[in-house]
């Protein structure tokens, strides 16, 4: 979470609240992903906005009606943040907040390790149908403090919903090159999964942290 907030608050990445978006419906993906909200902190921005990390624990369900095959690194080389202020406007891809982050990823990072060609390894994970995975991830929102004018990139308080799109393949490598030789185990989940939709409060002027780690 550090190292994506980092890059979007030094960096100045543009956030644009788009008016248009694909529908949230996740039905037709081999996932189910329910995030639930563990810790929600207020870190210090500059003095129009601040900004809010959230600790997720998501459970992943196998939807399918055949084993699957799920990276446990899921999200963590890559993810977007979509805000909402309900869920009808979810539906409607009418968006508060949707940046542009951009993932920069180094040789020491776990997601940079190629996977074994002829099995999944121990960072996969093999879902019969119905059967779940948990995973944490963090992310973090940009809100503003309680004031007439409006910040770009940032929401308002009140109460929104949020939704993650998770990169499903965090290897080096096409996934279907393994996605082909793995058949024989399972269906390999690649792509993008959304997360069911989650509610977050946002306070107009939180105490915040002047120096979170």
């Amino acid at each position: 979470m550090r190292r994506a907030f980092c890059i979007y608050m030094l960096l100045g990445i543009c956030v644009s609240c788009a008016s248009q978006g694909s529908s949230p419906t996740t039905r037709n993906q081999p996932l189910k992903a329910v995030p639930e909200l563990v810790t929600q902190r207020y870190c210090y921005g500059d003095a129009e906005v601040f900004s809010v990390w959230l600790n997720l624990r998501t459970k992943y369900q196998n939807q399918t009606g055949e084993p699957i095959i799920l990276d446990k690194q899921i999200g963590k080389a890559w993810y977007s943040v979509i805000v909402a202020r309900n869920t009808r406007n979810l539906l409607n891809g009418e968006y508060e907040y949707h940046p542009n982050i951009d993932w920069i990823l180094t040789d020491k990072d776990p997601q940079r390790v190629k996977a074994n060609p002829s099995s999944p390894g121990s960072d996969f994970a093999v879902l019969q149908p119905g059967q779940t995975f948990e995973g944490e991830i963090d992310t973090a929102v940009v809100a503003q403090y309680e004031n007439p004018k409006n910040f770009a990139g940032s929401i308002r308080s009140g109460v929104h919903v949020l939704q993650l799109e998770l990169s499903a393949w965090n290897h080096p490598g096409e996934a279907s090159e393994f996605a082909q030789s793995w058949r024989g185990v399972g269906q390999l989940v690649s792509g993008l999964i959304k997360t069911e939709q989650l509610e977050i409060r946002i306070p107009p002027n939180p105490k915040v942290e002047m120096d979170c780690k």
